[in-house]
């Protein structure tokens, strides 16, 4: 019996690791924008992105925040909010840009 238990937990651990967020390509070339650095960017759209699951939650919106941004051509993103959201989850508002 114990060991179904520990298979179980150790099942479940692995099904919350593979839940991680990983940057794409071009991705990591994206760079946090200040508010006074904005002016020199275009605005290409709002991106959200929320984590309900597994751990790490707030890193993985913020991935998944900044993989949008380079989907859409983007080298800057501006935070406008993070934190959590419903019972457990994360979220991450941002403004993907194009600076120069």
């Amino acid at each position: 019996m114990r060991i179904l238990i520990l298979i179980a937990l150790l099942s479940g651990l692995f099904v919350l690791q593979g839940c991680a967020t990983s940057l794409d390509s071009g991705a990591d070339k994206v760079r946090l924008i200040t508010a006074e650095q904005k002016s020199s960017c275009d605005s290409l759209g709002i991106v959200s992105a929320d984590q309900q699951l597994g751990l790490n939650k707030l890193s993985n919106s913020m991935n998944s925040a900044l993989n949008e941004v380079a989907r859409r051509g983007g080298n800057g993103v501006f935070i406008i909010s993070s934190g959590t959201v419903g019972l457990d989850g994360a979220s991450v508002t941002a403004e993907a840009l194009r600076c120069k």
